[in-house]
C-alpha cells in the first residue's frame, strides 16, 4: 500500500478560525466536557461503572459478563482485554475517571481522523459531520469512538507501510469489540502479506495473554467463552424484542413486520454487496478507492449488527464524512447528509421516549440513511465513480459561516 495524501485543491488564502482543525478539536472537547458535567450533575455514571468494574472483576476473578445490580445496571459486552485497557481509569475516583475516559475517546478518534491521507480542509469537514454522533457517544460514555479510531488507524498505518501497527490495531479492535475484524479486508492492500499474517498471529497471542498478567490463564480463557455467550444472548434479546434492534436488519424486520427473518440472510446479502468493489483488482492501488473501502468498512459492521445502538454510529459517521468529500452528485449531498444528521439526533427517543420505545420503527429508521450512503459508496467504488468533488469543503464551510 503506497503512502499518499490527497492534495487540497482550494486556494491558499488565510483560513478563518472555523476552517481550522484546532477549532474542530475545541468543539469536540467542549461537547465532551458538557456531557461529563451533565453526568456529574445527574449522577449518571452507569455505563462507565460497567466498564471500570471489569478491571476489579478481572483482579478478583469474578465473571466479566455477569450483572452486578448493586453497582450498575446491564452488563459488560466487551472482550477480556478491555478490562486491562480501562485499568488506568478504574484507579481514579469515578467522577475524574469518567472525565478522562471520555476525553481519551474524544482525542483518540480526533487523532485518528488527523492521520487520514486527506487535506486539512477535508478533515475539518469530517470533524463537523461527526459532531451529532460524538454527542451521542459522549452522552453514553461508550468506547465506540475508540473502536472507530482503531479501525481508522489500522488503515492509516497500512498507508504508511507499517504492517506491525496495522496488525496491532486490527487485533486489538477485534479483541475488544468484534467490529474491528472488518479491518482484515485491508489485507487486499498489503504488499508483504506473509509478514502481515505473521504480525496478526503474534499480536493475537500477545493480546490473548495480557489479561493473564492480572488473573489466571484458566479464568481468562473461560472469560472468552463467557464473552461469546454474552454476545449471543444480547443478539437474541434484540431480535426477539427484549431490546431494540436499530441495525438495517432491524429496520427491514420492522417495516416488513417479519421478526423471524434470520440474521444469516441479511449478513449473506450484505457480504456479497460489501465485496462487489473488490472485483476491481486494478483499482486496489488507487488512493480514492482505498478511502472508499475504509468508508464502507466503517459503515458495514454497525449496519449489520443487532447490537448497534444510537451511540454506535460514531463508528459509521467518519465513513459518511469520507463519502461526502468524494461524492460528486451535489444534489444527493445536499439532501442525504442533512437527513442523516437530523435522524442521527434521535429526536423520537429524546422528545417522546415512551412512544419511541413502543414503536421500534421510529428508532430503527436511524440506520436507513446510513444504509443509503453505504450503497452509494459501494456503487462509487465498484463503478470507479470517485471523481474528487473539489467544491465540497468550500460549500460546507461557507454554509457553516452563515
Amino acid at each position: 500500500m503506497t503512502n499518499y495524501s490527497i492534495p487540497d485543491t482550494l486556494n491558499t488564502s488565510p483560513k478563518k478560525f472555523y476552517e481550522q482543525n484546532r477549532f474542530v478539536l475545541f468543539l469536540w472537547v467542549l461537547v465532551t466536557l458538557i456531557f461529563v458535567i451533565d453526568s456529574w450533575a445527574t449522577h449518571r455514571f452507569n455505563n462507565y461503572l460497567i466498564f471500570e468494574n471489569t478491571f476489579r472483576n478481572l483482579l478478583h476473578e469474578r465473571s466479566l459478563y455477569a450483572t452486578y445490580p448493586a453497582f450498575h445496571d446491564d452488563a459488560n459486552h466487551y472482550g477480556p482485554i478491555f478490562s486491562v485497557l480501562i485499568a488506568p481509569f478504574a484507579f481514579m475516583p469515578n467522577s475524574i475517571g469518567l472525565l478522562f475516559w471520555n476525553l481519551f475517546n474524544c482525542f483518540l478518534l480526533f487523532k485518528a481522523i488527523q492521520t487520514l491521507p486527506l487535506s486539512d480542509d477535508k478533515k475539518v469537514i469530517i470533524g463537523y459531520i461527526a459532531i451529532p454522533c460524538l454527542i451521542e457517544s459522549m452522552l453514553n460514555q461508550q468506547f465506540n469512538a475508540g473502536a472507530a479510531a482503531l479501525i481508522i488507524l489500522s488503515f492509516t498505518q497500512l498507508n504508511k507501510g507499517n504492517n506491525i501497527w496495522t496488525a496491532f490495531f486490527i487485533v486489538l479492535g477485534t479483541f475488544i469489540k468484534l467490529y474491528g475484524i472488518v479491518g482484515l479486508v485491508f489485507f487486499f492492500f498489503v504488499k508483504n502479506k506473509p509478514q502481515f499474517i505473521l504480525w496478526l498471529i503474534i499480536w493475537s497471542a500477545v493480546i490473548l495473554v495480557v489479561p493473564m498478567l492480572f488473573a489466571s490463564p484458566a479464568f481468562v480463557l473461560h472469560s472468552y467463552l463467557d464473552w461469546k455467550a454474552s454476545l449471543i444472548g444480547k443478539n437474541e434479546m434484540n431480535i426477539l424484542g427484549g431490546g431494540i434492534d436499530i441495525s438495517i436488519m432491524g429496520f427491514f424486520r420492522e417495516i416488513l413486520d417479519q421478526s423471524g427473518i434470520p440474521n444469516l440472510l441479511f449478513l449473506s446479502l450484505g457480504a456479497v454487496v460489501f465485496m462487489l468493489p473488490f472485483m476491481r483488482i486494478g483499482r486496489f492501488s488507487k488512493p480514492k478507492f482505498q478511502l472508499l473501502i475504509l468508508a464502507s468498512v466503517l459503515l458495514f459492521p454497525v449496519l449489520f449488527s443487532t447490537g448497534a445502538e444510537d451511540c454506535t454510529f460514531i463508528i459509521s459517521i467518519v465513513g459518511v464524512g469520507i463519502w461526502y468529500i468524494f461524492e460528486n452528485n451535489r444534489g444527493m449531498k445536499k439532501v442525504l447528509l442533512p437527513v442523516l444528521l437530523v435522524i442521527t439526533c434521535n429526536f423520537p427517543l429524546l422528545l417522546f421516549p415512551v412512544f419511541a420505545k413502543a414503536h421500534p420503527l421510529s428508532l430503527a429508521i436511524i440506520s436507513l440513511p446510513y444504509f443509503l450512503v453505504w450503497l452509494r459508496i459501494i456503487y462509487n467504488a465498484a463503478k470507479g465513480n470517485v471523481a474528487y468533488a473539489a467544491d465540497t469543503s468550500a460549500d460546507l464551510l461557507t454554509a457553516l459561516s452563515k
